[in-house]
């Protein structure tokens, strides 16, 4: 599969997850954020078991790695998901946008760390830019930096612990697909926050009953489009370009989360955050342009045309001192 393929697909899945920043706030509004969380990741299990169905692909492998699906389900679901859900009732929208936006860097430091990839220049002022674009589009008060909460916390960790899981996915889909990685990771991870939600709140999932159509548009395009595709998209895309590449990707969330707003909530754009969008785009298109191997080739190619001239001058003089 060809590089531009790959970013496009890249980019619908960060459109997809744009979108779900509001999707999940209409969500969590309407009960027991875990509660509603681990149903809805269940849901996005069951929608990749039953794509790997339509497309009669086997749902059992041998030499299964069970070590990196279990890695892969405990800290990109259940860490992930749970932190999360009891971290957005405690903070702001504009923190978690903030902290989303410095993911990807942590993500691409713990691939350095476990020598998943290399860190380039174009790479690292890719992330440092993305970084600055959501600082730029989110933030009003640099005072908000300054003053963490738990909610912050864990937030922070839901995020931090959700990079080790694109390690675990990266080296997983080495023995299975994409697809059947992420069904058992969310199956797994689902089932397990299930069990955990039905201990801590029992009535919790009474709450669905009283649930109306619209909640239930959005909670199956949350569940089926952004996590069960998305993922799978995403988990497809680390295979083939590795963790810290497809992270750069990931700032794009600001970009499209911000239209979503504007578009379902109503909310108004601002130029800062224009300015913001800007930022991260460029930092996108620098880190996913590979720089150094422009100039590499680039140089290659001066070297190998200077090194031409060079033979055709001591051609040259050879023939002329023939004539002599």
């Amino acid at each position: 599969m060809s590089n531009a393929k790959i970013y496009t697909i890249l980019v619908l899945v960060m459109l997809a997850w744009g979108l779900n920043v509001t999707w999940l706030k209409i969500i969590v509004s309407n009960g027991d954020p875990l509660t509603l969380q681990s149903v809805r990741i269940f849901l996005a299990g069951i929608t990749v078991f039953t794509i790997l169905l339509i497309l009669r692909q086997k749902l059992y492998v041998r030499n299964m790695p069970w070590k990196y699906i279990l890695l892969g389900s405990f800290f990109g679901v259940i860490c992930h998901h749970a932190f999360l859900a009891f971290g957005i009732q405690q903070t702001t929208g504009t923190k978690t946008a903030i902290i989303s936006g410095l993911s990807p860097l942590i993500v691409a430091l713990i691939a350095v760390i476990f020598k998943d990839t290399i860190m380039t220049k174009s790479k690292l002022i890719g992330f440092i830019l993305g970084g600055i674009g959501v600082l730029t589009a989110v933030l009003r008060d640099f005072r908000e930096l300054l003053s963490w909460e738990l909610g912050d916390i864990l937030v922070f960790l839901s995020f931090f612990l959700q990079a080790f899981s694109f390690i675990a996915i990266r080296r997983g889909t080495k023995t299975i697909s994409p697809l059947l990685m992420t069904a058992y990771m969310l199956t797994i991870g689902s089932i397990l926050l299930v069990l955990s939600s039905s201990l801590i709140n029992p009535s919790s999932f009474v709450s669905f009953a009283t649930t109306d159509l619209t909640f239930w548009s959005v909670f199956l395009l949350s569940a089926i489009v952004a996590t069960g595709l998305g993922h799978s998209l995403y988990n497809l895309c680390i295979k083939h370009i590795g963790t810290a590449e497809s992270a750069i990707f990931v700032n794009l969330n600001t970009v499209f989360a911000l239209f979503g707003t504007t578009i379902l909530l109503h909310e108004l754009i601002t130029y800062q955050q224009i300015t913001g969008t800007i930022i991260i785009i460029t930092g996108v298109l620098i880190g996913t342009s590979n720089i150094e191997s422009i100039i590499t080739k680039y140089k290659n190619r001066q070297k190998k045309s200077q090194e031409e001239e060079n033979l055709l001058d001591t051609d040259f003089i050879k023939d002329e001192q023939k004539v002599q």
